[in-house]
């Protein structure tokens, strides 16, 4: 049994968890928790997948049990299944199952295990770091037609900051840009597509988000050869000096639909955060990378950090697409070239 054991209160659900002023800072608690970062993680998760309603979900890692736990209350989705490959967890994930009558079964098992002897319409894999040891057993696991959720949280390979464990694990080779949010979640989507496409599944986008240092994407897998087709020509490269680095997903990020379905279903349960990340994604250009203005100020020299409306504005003038992103509230995702958003920026700054 775990001692210490405290109620915590998450959305519309209160569970026993560990000690949450020690659950979070390693991998080797007796049950990991993070209460912070991926409470957001998981209030952008639950209310997706309460307007995608799959079937079932596989919450493969699940510690607590508190992600699965909210599916089921809060996203109504009727059968979970609940994993994690130590026994504490799982006993204490029943535990907190039990208390909300949750249609649950529940596994101890390696989770690339449980992947290969099952199938599912929804696949949930958030690991303590890389989910690239995962991500092909998880493709696996789902259906046509069903979601596969992943997080990563090894941001310095996914960022550019450590290239050769970019290579190493995601197969890409990078370079930090001044838009690294985004771009750690396109090598993830680069990872899914790649895997996908090896099992025969094609990737469409729903969601995909930063929150700290916590990465998220959400897709749905359809066994579709057109659909691979497609997805083979939406990877591509960035560059930075002039030179090229990827490859990456160049494809869209977001659903906007979803997002604004889930949007609707936001109330005060639910973080001031994941309201915010469903209403950018509203809007979101499908552009790859954004100018951070900040950035930007600081390379032209200018006296002071120009107001993003006149530049918003300034934009949209001359026929742009210009939009806030989610990734960043110093970021402005737009279609013009560096030149033009030069020249915007300093008149922007001229006229402040």
């Amino acid at each position: 049994m775990i001692p210490n054991l405290s109620t915590y209160h998450e959305g519309k659900v209160e569970l026993l968890v560990p000690n949450p002023d020690e659950s979070w800072k390693s991998a080797d608690v007796p049950v990991f928790l993070n209460l912070r970062a991926a409470r957001v993680n998981r209030d952008v998760s639950v209310l997706l997948l309460s307007v995608l309603k799959p079937k079932d979900i596989l919450d493969g890692m699940a510690a607590s049990g508190i992600r699965g736990v909210r599916y089921f209350v809060e996203s109504g989705i009727p059968q979970v299944y609940f994993n994690d490959l130590n026994e504490t967890a799982v006993q204490l994930a029943k535990r907190n199952a039990e208390k909300y009558n949750v249609n649950a079964q529940f596994f101890n098992h390696d989770f690339n295990l449980v992947c290969l002897q099952n199938r599912f319409w929804a696949v949930d894999l958030d690991p303590f770091g890389s989910p690239a040891p995962f991500i092909w057993s998880a493709v696996r696991a789902v259906r046509s037609g069903g979601y596969l959720l992943v997080s990563a949280t090894d941001t310095r390979p996914l960022s550019g900051a450590s290239p050769k464990q970019a290579l190493a694990k995601y197969g890409v080779i990078v370079r930090k840009p001044e838009w690294y949010p985004e771009l750690m979640a396109r090598i993830l989507y680069f990872l899914t597509f790649h895997a996908a496409a090896i099992h025969g599944k094609g990737v469409e986008p729903i969601l995909a988000f930063t929150y700290e240092h916590h990465v998220r994407i959400i897709a749905r897998l359809r066994e579709k050869p057109s659909l691979i087709t497609r997805n083979s020509k939406q990877i591509g490269f960035y560059k930075i000096d002039g030179k090229q680095y990827g490859p990456i997903w160049a494809g869209p990020l977001q659903d906007r639909d979803v997002a604004r379905r889930a949007l609707q279903r936001w109330d005060g349960d639910y973080t001031k955060a994941s309201r915010k990340i469903l209403a950018l994604a509203l809007n979101e250009p499908d552009v790859v990378g954004y100018y951070n203005v900040h950035f930007w100020a600081e390379r032209l020299k200018l006296k002071q950090i120009p107001k993003f409306d006149a530049i918003l504005n300034a934009l949209r003038e001359q026929g742009f697409v210009a939009e806030r992103v989610l990734w960043s509230d110093k970021g402005i995702k737009t279609d013009a070239d560096e030149r033009t958003f030069e020249e915007v920026l300093r008149r922007a700054a001229e006229n402040r």
